[in-house]
């Protein structure tokens, strides 16, 4: 695996990027590159403390394409807490800003190593809203 911070760095910024264009209904039009990130056995606990599947998250994705015009989503403060063979855990701050509205959060991810040996899967993810 290429150095860790970068390859957990590229994974976050990209998914992210990916979920932006979502929500503002720009880019593709299929939800396949988004979940094509999640891994199977995908577990989410969200800010809010509600528990996500990769099912629940793929059965509600085409629901929320362009529900959100004009959302801004920032990563910051990436970090590798662990690796370890077959994936790593990485922390990262995510700002989003819809107008005047401005929410951050502190997200755990923990992620495996794409069977193709070509990046890195979302395995769980655990978000905590910043007060």
């Amino acid at each position: 695996m290429q150095n860790a911070e970068q390859a957990a760095s590229f994974e976050i910024l990209e998914l992210h990027r990916l979920l932006q264009d979502w929500f503002c209904g720009e880019g593709s039009e299929s939800p396949l590159g988004i979940l094509d990130r999640i891994a199977s056995g995908y577990l989410m606990v969200g800010a809010a403390g509600r528990v996500i599947t990769r099912e629940d998250f793929a059965a509600v994705l085409p629901a929320l394409r362009g529900s959100r015009p004009g959302l801004v989503m920032e990563i910051r403060d990436v970090r590798v807490c662990q690796t370890f063979k077959g994936g790593m855990l990485a922390f990262y701050r995510e700002i989003q800003t819809q107008g005047e509205v401005r929410t951050e959060r502190w997200s755990s991810v923990l992620f495996n190593d794409a069977s193709n040996g070509k990046g890195l899967l979302w395995k769980h993810l655990q978000e905590t809203f910043c007060s």
